[in-house]
């Protein structure tokens, strides 16, 4: 799909705003949701989706970027460069990049049913480099709402992951 096409897709959904609703059915096991993506539940990465990005590092981050920026729903807060970051430090760390982003009305719709949600938005999303792998990474909608007792209909949390999904990914 195009740039210009999954961008569209994003905006023609009406999905594209429910982005930063996260977070929005209750918890999930570990599972595997696709071929190329894991959530897990337990240990040091609970409640991570992790989808592999068929482009590489600086493609990935610019559509990710591109895909934020144009949707009328969403708002880039800030994008941290890890890996520069590191280099200013004097140390060593592969290409990492991390997007803060979120949509406001949903946002405060969600820490309406729990202030607590405040620490799980913006939403993340990290683009990080593993040797010839390029990942993207996610909080999983199903696990946030769990973690702070939110109460949402399941068709909007499959709503949410899809449109995280196809962000991650590039795909519809």
């Amino acid at each position: 799909m195009s740039d210009t096409n999954r961008r569209a897709f994003l905006r023609a959904t009406g999905l594209a705003g429910g982005l930063a609703f996260a977070g929005v059915a209750a918890g999930q096991d570990e599972t595997t949701t696709a071929s190329e993506e894991t959530t897990t539940d337990e240990g040091d990465d609970a409640g991570l989706v992790t989808v592999e990005s068929d482009g590489d590092f600086e493609a990935t981050v610019e559509r990710i970027r591109s895909d934020i920026e144009d949707s009328a729903d969403m708002t880039l807060v800030t994008t941290v460069d890890h890996a520069e970051n590191a280099e200013s430090a004097g140390t060593d760390l592969p290409p990492t990049t991390l997007f803060l982003f979120g949509n406001p009305q949903i946002g405060t719709q969600l820490m309406q049913q729990s202030q607590t949600t405040g620490m799980d938005l913006p939403q993340k999303m990290l683009v990080w480099e593993d040797g010839d792998a390029v990942n993207v990474t996610y909080n999983d909608p199903t696990w946030v709402a769990g973690r702070h007792g939110i109460d949402a209909p399941g068709m909007v949390a499959e709503q949410v992951a899809s449109v995280l999904r196809s962000l991650a990914t590039g795909a519809e």
